[in-house]
């Protein structure tokens, strides 16, 4: 009788014993999961590319071509005329403000804009007597106030980003300066372009940008010059934005 109870002593401590190593066992692995799930957690959030508040300085430079359409009596071609061509720079001010920290934001900006562009196609100028000449040698400078508005889209863990947005600029001078033809201050309007292209985040600090600016819209009051009163722009450019704060 003794042995029996022994036995069956024995035969309880062991499954309570079994219990107690099945206890621990998942208790383990569920400190284990834990672990692992903090770790991946600091992983995601280490390798984040956020987008931050940030206010910077920018710097673009560039190259544009002012086109107009060429059904004109007194050009030949049949397709779209570049009349004025030549680099040009901005410089002014911009700041990020985030929309989706990961994942979307916006940048405004306000930039002064100058661009010396010469005369890549003659362009026939009224001489004051009703008539029309000539003229091959000469250029176009402007200036600009322009006020970017581009959102900048990607994913999470991308330093690159696909940006979009429009733009207005107001004209502050157009200088027509052309060989042989009285120099002119020409009366703009404003214009509207829509940007397209990518952003490239470096650091905290440094951000590029690539840039294709087409403008929609823009109008000369002034018909002096064939083709000149209505046209179209296209610029491409690279730029800098850097964030001290």
């Amino acid at each position: 009788m003794l042995r029996v109870l022994f036995i069956a002593l024995l035969f309880v401590a062991s499954a309570f014993a079994q219990d107690e190593s099945v206890s621990d066992y998942d208790r383990w692995m569920q400190a284990k999961a834990h672990r692992d799930s903090v770790r991946n957690a600091e992983m995601i959030q280490k390798n984040s590319v956020p987008f931050d508040f940030l206010v910077g300085m920018t710097l673009n430079v560039g190259f544009k071509v002012i086109n107009n359409e060429t059904q004109l009596s007194r050009y030949e071609k049949e397709d779209r005329i570049v009349f004025f061509e030549g680099a040009f720079f901005q410089v002014g001010a911009s700041v990020q403000l985030p929309l989706l920290k990961y994942h979307l934001a916006v940048r405004l900006g306000v930039l002064f804009e100058y661009a010396p562009l010469f005369l890549s196609e003659p362009l026939y100028v009224e001489d004051g007597n009703g008539e029309y000449k000539r003229v091959t040698d000469g250029g176009l400078s402007q200036g600009r106030i322009a006020f970017p508005i581009l959102f900048a889209v990607k994913p999470r863990f991308s330093f690159v980003s696909f940006e979009f947005g429009p733009q207005i600029s107001i004209p502050l001078f157009d200088n027509l300066e052309l060989d042989g033809a009285r120099d002119r201050e020409l009366d703009s309007s404003m214009e509207f372009s829509m940007l397209l292209g990518v952003g490239f985040r470096v650091n905290e600090r440094i951000y590029l940008d690539l840039l294709l600016d087409a403008k929609f819209y823009h109008k000369y009051n002034e018909r002096f010059a064939d083709g000149l009163a209505h046209w179209s722009s296209v610029a491409i450019k690279a730029g800098v934005t850097f964030n001290p704060f």
